[in-house]
């Protein structure tokens, strides 16, 4: 791999750039994915990180006939770039902004009373 596909990040480790397959599937070309690579500081947008293998994923709205659709409709539904273990377990199951903020709401309910289940 050549170094003209390593993007440099904060951290110190370097983000891998996609194959060219993969940027077209989700209607990206390198210069887009790096404006949102550096738009999201060089790291995952969820836990601000980036993986030892460099590697992030495309993460993206899953609209009906995704499948069907040409490459310039999928970037409109690119929601940003995610570690893989983001990607799987925050995003990947169906969440919603509804859910997000149930789930929010029950982590602070739970960490607000803590206290008081403990005393």
């Amino acid at each position: 791999m050549s170094n003209s596909r390593k993007v440099t990040s904060r951290s110190a480790r370097v983000a891998v750039v996609p194959s060219e397959p993969t940027l077209k599937q989700y209607g990206l070309t390198e210069g887009l994915w790096r404006k949102i690579l550096d738009n999201q500081g060089g790291v995952c947008a969820i836990c601000k990180q980036l993986p030892k293998t460099g590697r992030l994923v495309t993460d993206h709205e899953h609209v009906k006939g995704w499948k069907k659709m040409p490459p310039e409709e999928r970037v409109k539904y690119v929601r940003g770039l995610l570690c893989w273990v983001c990607n799987h377990y925050y995003c990947g199951r169906g969440i919603t902004i509804a859910k997000s903020k149930n789930l929010t709401a029950y982590l602070e309910g739970y960490d607000n009373g803590k206290v008081h289940r403990l005393g």
